[in-house]
């Protein structure tokens, strides 16, 4: 398939929103990486002015929920960034965002790497999630048996002129027949993995290491207007 006729497919399918993929067939939306605490975390390290990390995850989720008015909105994992105890802060910060979605629609944990705190901090996730032929996962565990499989973990960009613009990755067919879809990560404090640059043992997922990554296919929005790159390897 040809780039043109690749970006035709894909624009029938969903629409691509500041690191969201949303579903039209389902009417749902889904994101990854949101990374809740991030910001705490740069304070730590030695950061000294705010970055007004809620307001910012506050801002483009309400975006996406004015713009999709989805059924359902799942987080694909990586919802909170510290891996260890969470401090009242970042309670407070996970309660107004999670409590921002539920206001509007159905909402669906999916835990990541970082999430193992979640349920001592009241939230239940589940490791993967089914509908509509897509199966979405965080991308940090393999899987044999899924639909069109939709991940995170990765924090794809792509490396152009000392510049790193957030992109998505697809590859239609490449898991068993399967398309695979990589969202970036929506929290934009998040470093990215350049995919321009990637070499097999740079990757996270065991689902990409399935694969021949060079045959997936960047993809960027930017302004509401969606972009194809060629393959990986062509670039």
């Amino acid at each position: 398939m040809n780039i043109k006729d690749l970006q035709e497919h894909l624009i029938e399918r969903f629409d691509f929103l500041l690191g969201s993929l949303y579903i039209k067939e389902t009417g749902t939306c889904v994101l990854s990486d949101i990374h809740i605490g991030l910001e705490e975390e740069l304070f730590a390290q030695g950061l000294l002015f705010p970055l007004r990390e809620m307001e910012e995850l506050l801002r483009r989720i309400g975006i996406l929920l004015e713009r999709f008015n989805p059924r359902k909105l799942v987080l694909a994992g990586d919802v909170v960034h510290s891996f260890g105890r969470a401090d009242q802060r970042i309670r407070r910060k996970l309660e107004v965002i999670l409590n921002a979605i539920r206001s509007r629609c159905d909402l669906i944990l999916v835990s990541g790497t970082h999430d193992g705190m979640l349920p001592y901090m009241g939230f239940k996730a589940q490791r993967r999630y089914d509908e509509g032929g897509y199966t979405v996962s965080h991308g940090d565990e393999d899987l044999r048996e899924h639909g069109h499989l939709i991940i995170g973990h990765e924090h794809p960009v792509l490396d152009v002129e000392m510049m790193r613009i957030p992109c998505y990755l697809f590859g239609m067919g490449l898991m068993d027949g399967m398309d695979i879809i990589v969202l970036p990560a929506f929290n934009p404090l998040c470093q990215g993995v350049a995919v321009n640059h990637l070499e097999a043992p740079d990757l996270l997922s065991p689902l990409l290491r399935r694969v021949d990554t060079g045959k997936l296919h960047p993809v960027v929005e930017m302004e509401g207007e969606v972009m194809v790159f060629p393959e990986i390897r062509r670039l």
